[in-house]
Parts: C-alpha cells; structure tokens; sequence
C-alpha cells in the first residue's frame, strides 16, 4: 500500500479536519498529499498521484470533491488501475462516507493508518454513470435524485448549508418543514414553493416500465442507506443500481413517512410506489437532477441514460 491524500479545505464550512490530517503527514515523504484550492487542479493532481505510485487514495471532502474525483478517475483513467479510496467524512454532507467511508475518526489514526497500516475492511461499489447531461459532461456518482429530492437539496443547501448548518441536522431540519408543511396545509400543485407538488417522470429500467406520468420523486443509488440512514429501497438486490419512485398525490405522510424510509426488503408500500433494480435507467423528465449535492439537467430530446459504473473499492479500515 502506499497512501496519498487530497484535501479540499473548504469542505465543512473550512473545518480544518483535513488540513490537520495535512499537517500530521507534513514529515513523511511517503504520502503525497494534495490542498484543493480550486477544482481545476484536479486533473494535475491526480496525475502526480498515479505518477508517485499512490494505491489508496485518502480524501478529505464531502460528497461533492468524492463525486469529480470518481468521474476523473473513470472518465480520464490516470491510473493505470484504479486507487482504492478511502473517504474521511470532512465535508457540508458526507452521505457516501456514511456507507462507505473509513471508519477511524480522530486525525492521528487516520495520520497513522496512511503511514503504516494494511487495509483489511475492504467493500466494493459501482458507481452510477449520468452519461448524457445536458451540459455534455459525464458524471460518476452514489446518489442521484430528480422531483422533490432536488428541490429539498437546493432548499437544503440555500436555507441551511449556506448558514453553517450542515450534515445529518440540516437534512432533519428540511425534512420536517416539508412533513409539517404536508400536514398541515392543502395540497397544491401549482404552488412552486412546495417540494411536494408533481414532476413529469418517465422512467425504463433494462427496458421494462418503471414510471410514466406524474410523480412526487425519483432515487437511483448504490449506496446501502442514504441521509439520515434511510433505506428507501425494497423487493430485493438483484442489480447494482437501485431506483425509487414515489407517486402523486403524495401519500398520507403520517402513514407512510417511516415506512417508506426505514422498511425492510418486503415492506407494504403504497399505491404507485415502486422500487427496483437495474443495470441501465433511462429516464425522461424536465426537472433538474442532483448528483451528490450537484445539480445539472438532462437531455432535451433524449433519456438521461443512467448506467452502471465502474466499481471502486474502498478502504474502511
């Protein structure tokens, strides 16, 4: 093993965890480490990394910086093979690092573990490939959702994030505005201000009908849980991707709120839920997507085409 670390040290509302992780490694010319200043240094790091023989690759960012290092690394391939990475939860939301990231918390394990330990913990992911946004540019992500999950994000982000307020506290805060707001007040589907009002959503998985018409929602993920720890995901793991889609009109919230995020695999769901595994997702909808806290759109007279990956492995202790 030899270890590298990249850090953006905005991510977290610059809470100087990966900067002081930098700082631990400062002495050891073993580890080559990174300070993402601005994105556009991505690519040349990456380069000196694969160059300096780096197999596990540390990063210190939330869900964002994971996201372009996985889409650089596929699309670009640097590596002769790919790095195993190792996802140190130091960002504004770390949902992948909650599935998927290492587990040893305080910055001198973690110092100690790149200079000297053997990865044991090992798991394996795909990614999802978005391969035909709007803007031409391929992304590799664990999370992508479409309807209200994006505008909940971007509420998220703009009302919460934006204000310090970040991770799991800033997901629970939007959650219950949207409950409450569902409770208590009419449905209206003309109302832009609410996220629970309906989205055209058309979706094929491997060529099979997933949805057409009107719904509330759409998840694809790879992940286990999401935000929160949810697993709105059920009827079995039979593919790598798993997509969600949940109807409109919404559903009584009192009823099916925890269900829905916290059921089993043979959970009882309501009418027009559906869920499911594929390979390839083909999707048409006008809404905008979020990929791991990104937002871009589809194409205009096409399906976003939603593929599986290449698998990463990564390194969680």
């Amino acid at each position: 093993m030899r270890a590298g670390l990249i850090v953006n040290p905005r991510s977290g509302k610059s809470s100087g965890k990966g900067l002081a992780l930098a700082d631990k490694l400062r002495h050891n010319i073993n580890v080559p480490v990174k300070i993402l200043e601005r994105f556009e240094q991505l690519p040349l790091f990456l380069n000196d990394m694969a160059s300096a023989g780096v197999t596990d690759l540390f990063i210190s960012s939330g869900d964002g910086t994971i996201q372009a290092i996985q889409t650089d690394l596929a699309e670009r391939q640097p590596f002769a093979a790919l790095p195993r990475l190792a996802l140190l939860p130091h960002g504004t939301t770390n949902m992948t690092a909650a599935d998927l990231g290492f587990r040893h918390k305080s910055i001198d394990a973690q110092a100690n573990f790149m200079m000297s330990a053997t990865p044991k913990d090992l798991r394996e992911r795909p990614t999802v490939r978005a391969a035909n946004p709007r803007d031409g540019k391929p992304r590799h992500g664990m999370f992508l959702g479409t309807g209200a999950v994006a505008e909940a994000t971007l509420y998220c982000q703009q009302a919460f994030n934006a204000k310090g307020v970040k991770g799991d506290l800033a997901t629970f805060a939007t959650l219950a505005r949207s409950v409450l707001r569902s409770i208590f007040t009419a449905p209206d589907p003309n109302d832009a201000t609410r996220f629970d009002r309906p989205f055209p959503i058309a979706a094929l998985a491997d060529g099979r009908k997933l949805s057409e018409g009107t719904q509330l929602l759409m998840l694809v993920s790879t992940l286990e849980k999401l935000i929160l720890g949810t697993r709105p995901f059920w009827g079995g793991k039979t593919g790598p991707i798993r997509a969600t889609v949940l109807p409109y009109p919404v559903p009584s919230v009192v009823r099916w709120l925890l269900p829905m995020m916290y059921g089993g695999e043979d959970r009882r769901v309501p009418e027009g839920a559906k869920s499911t595994c594929a390979s390839l997702l083909e999707v048409r909808t006008p809404s905008k997507w979020v990929v791991d806290g990104e937002f871009f759109e589809g194409p205009e007279d096409a399906p976003l085409r939603l593929e599986t990956g290449p698998a990463f492995t990564y390194v969680c202790g």
